[in-house]
């Protein structure tokens, strides 16, 4: 009976130190449990983290060489489009230089003064500075021949004219005499500085023209 009861007494011990022992592991394996569950849960929310900024960084790099290509894109357009606006200006500079060109050749081939103003007027049109002072300085060639000719053309007028009224003097003066020479005949002349205008003076008896009255002395000469 009293052994019984030992027996019992062990058994009850040993059942109760081996449920306390099997407590004590369930806890720590909970504990163990719940510390791999939260290293767990860390290691997601670093590689989700990491996973994140990875992909913000891969969406900046991303965003960053679509920007460089816009912009990339941007600048060859814009440097394609003042090449073709500095194209322009050349052509359009070349044409406006050309026409200058032919202004002044037509001036020089027709050296007239109506023709300058248009060679002028396109000469103004010209970009080139070197272009438009070497045209320019044609046309002022251009125009100092003209000037030249035009004097040289005003000095010959002048000289016709000149000439002109030489001989209408000569003419009319030889008409006098002629008029003063067959005057005589109906009279003679009225006086000796008719006589001397017609060139006739002095006049001698027997002479055409000759009058006593005009040969105050008697001697046969008239207008000594």
């Amino acid at each position: 009976m009293k052994k019984r009861l030992i027996l019992t007494i062990l058994i009850a011990l040993l059942f109760g130190a081996c449920s306390n022992q099997n407590e004590a592991s369930q806890k720590e394996t909970e504990k163990q449990v719940g510390f791999v569950q939260k290293e767990e849960k860390a290691k997601k929310e670093r590689d989700e983290q990491e996973k994140a900024e990875k992909e913000k960084k891969a969406k900046e790099e991303q965003e960053r060489k679509e920007k460089e290509e816009r912009e990339k894109k941007a600048k060859e357009e814009q440097e394609r489009k003042e090449k073709e606006e500095r194209e322009k200006k050349e052509a359009e500079a070349k044409q406006l230089a050309a026409q200058a060109e032919s202004a002044v050749q037509a001036l020089e081939n027709n050296q007239v003064t109506e023709n300058i103003a248009p060679a002028q007027a396109a000469i103004a049109n010209v970009a080139d500075q070197g272009t438009k002072d070497r045209l320019t300085h044609r046309v002022g060639l251009v125009q100092n021949a003209i000037t030249v000719r035009e004097q040289q053309a005003e000095q010959a007028r002048q000289a016709a004219a000149a000439e002109q009224a030489r001989q209408a003097a000569a003419a009319q003066q030889a008409q006098q005499q002629q008029a003063f020479v067959t005057q005589p005949q109906q009279g003679g002349y009225r006086n000796c500085s008719e006589a001397r205008a017609a060139g006739a003076a002095p006049l001698y008896r027997g002479q055409a023209g000759y009058s006593p009255r005009l040969d105050r002395d008697g001697d046969g000469v008239a207008c000594e």
